[in-house]
């Protein structure tokens, strides 16, 4: 299987996508949205608690989903509640969570989100976001971002999975394919690749469309050098045919 050169996907990168129109970008966006859940499946949006979807995205910042998984589920089995892990020593929590990387840089932005979330708790003690559930989406996504350690993709990534709010989080994955696939101008900021797929994509696809791009971008569409021959969005992707690879 033949992958494409670093210097093909800059060639690409330099020469953008613009000569479509809208229509032919919504029709080829709803197409690899239909690819996608043919080879990966519809995903589920499981109903999650909030803090531990917020705790969770932040433990998996660089880093891979198997580290995240094993140090959230060490903070859970050491420590019954929130308060327990705010009331244990910064060492002995940055023991725990040590397989996801940057132990000592996570544990001081957890820590510190979760007193936040207590002070809201308007001196009920309460380590919840129960605050956020009928919020307009927008000021929930600023509020969220008012937290220390959080950036626009972990406020997106909590208020979709935990709040059912019509939010696209847009992390390395979906940045990268989404510039890739002529979804995004190439000089877009994060923040404006964020706006532009909520426009364009349909509501009811936000998840599917945010997981699977992930699950492509992890197995097929790498950063350095992608399998392009084969892959599933090769019909609606432009980029084999403007590096020069065709057929």
């Amino acid at each position: 299987m033949r992958r494409m050169a670093a210097t093909d996907i800059k060639k690409k990168a330099d020469l953008g996508i613009q000569a479509e129109n809208p229509a032919e970008t919504l029709e080829r966006l709803r197409r690899c949205i239909d690819l996608m859940e043919r080879a990966y499946g519809l995903p589920k949006r499981r109903g999650s608690n909030p803090v531990d979807l917020l705790v969770q995205t932040i433990l998996s910042q660089n880093t891979t989903s198997a580290n995240t998984h094993r140090a959230f589920e060490n903070l859970k089995r050491r420590y019954p509640d929130y308060q327990a892990l705010l009331d244990a020593p910064d060492e002995e929590v940055a023991r725990a969570i040590r397989c996801g990387g940057l132990a000592n840089i996570k544990t001081k932005r957890i820590k510190e989100a979760l007193e936040k979330i207590k002070e809201r708790g308007e001196g009920t003690g309460s380590i919840d976001l129960d605050f956020l559930k009928d919020a307009d989406p927008e000021v929930a996504r600023d509020r969220l971002m008012d937290l220390p350690g959080v950036g626009p993709k972990t406020a997106a990534v909590v208020l979709l999975f935990a709040f059912n709010m019509p939010l696209l989080p847009v992390d390395t994955h979906v940045n990268r394919l989404s510039r890739r696939l002529g979804f995004v101008p190439v000089e877009a900021s994060l923040e404006e690749a964020e706006r532009i797929l909520e426009m364009i994509t349909p509501r009811d696809k936000y998840c599917s469309f945010h997981v699977n791009l992930i699950r492509h971008g992890r197995a097929v569409c790498s950063a350095r050098a992608p399998f392009c021959d084969g892959c599933i969005l090769r019909e609606v992707c432009p980029y084999p045919d403007l590096a020069g690879q065709k057929g």
